[in-house]
């Protein structure tokens, strides 16, 4: 069984890190795989280039064993579709179960996303919870989700796929846009900066210049 968490990670920050490492923990998986991306077909493509993310990535994945990069949204052609990579890494590796990480915003946002019912043909979804998110279920999303979820992290490694998990993570209130904000202002670091990036993330920011306003 392997385990994914994808995003545009730019930057990179605790957050991700942290919310991935608590999941993996709590469904029995041994391994994060960091499945940046390289154009999402539902944000402005990143300003940053892949070089600058997948450098950053690296850096942050250095810090638990548990983590790894798995480098092929990079690699397959652009918008890169949630639903086609995973479709691309179960026919890579057919007999392996996937457990796709989200985040509980993107659950009540599935339904924007392309083919998204066709996603647990491919993977197990295991959606991290925010205590502090009061997002609604659609009756669309709920009818999908009903029959798909399971109270038991063991359910998830009976089958390779076609289940939904929703674990007991904690609330990890920051974002990548919020980190750039901060330090684009005047090229100057705060404090949400300083206490959510990696150091050596951070020090590659300021070696390279990185979201400086203007």
């Amino acid at each position: 069984m392997i385990a994914l968490l994808g995003g545009t990670f730019n930057p990179p920050h605790q957050g991700h890190i942290l919310a991935g490492l608590d999941a993996i923990n709590e469904i029995g998986v041994e391994k994060l795989g960091l499945l940046p991306c390289n154009v999402p077909p539902h944000k402005i493509a990143p300003e940053t280039t892949t070089t600058h993310r997948l450098a950053m990535l690296s850096l942050a994945s250095q810090q638990a064993e548990q983590l790894y990069i798995e480098p092929i949204e990079i690699e397959l052609p652009a918008p890169n579709y949630t639903v086609k990579t995973l479709a691309y890494l179960r026919q890579r590796a057919p007999q392996t179960g996937i457990c796709f990480l989200l985040g509980e915003d993107s659950l009540y946002n599935l339904p924007s996303w392309y083919e998204w019912q066709q996603l647990t043909e491919y993977c197990h979804i295991v959606v991290m919870k925010r205590p502090s998110d009061n997002g609604q279920l659609s009756a669309e999303l709920q009818a999908w989700l009903t029959p798909r979820l399971v109270t038991s992290p063991d359910k998830l490694h009976q089958m390779q796929h076609g289940r939904v998990y929703i674990t007991h993570s904690k609330d990890y209130s920051v974002s990548s846009t919020q980190l750039r904000s901060a330090l684009g202002q005047d090229g100057q670091n705060n404090n949400a900066a300083l206490n959510w990036l990696h150091p050596d993330v951070l020090h590659y920011i300021e070696t390279h210049q990185l979201y400086r306003a203007g």
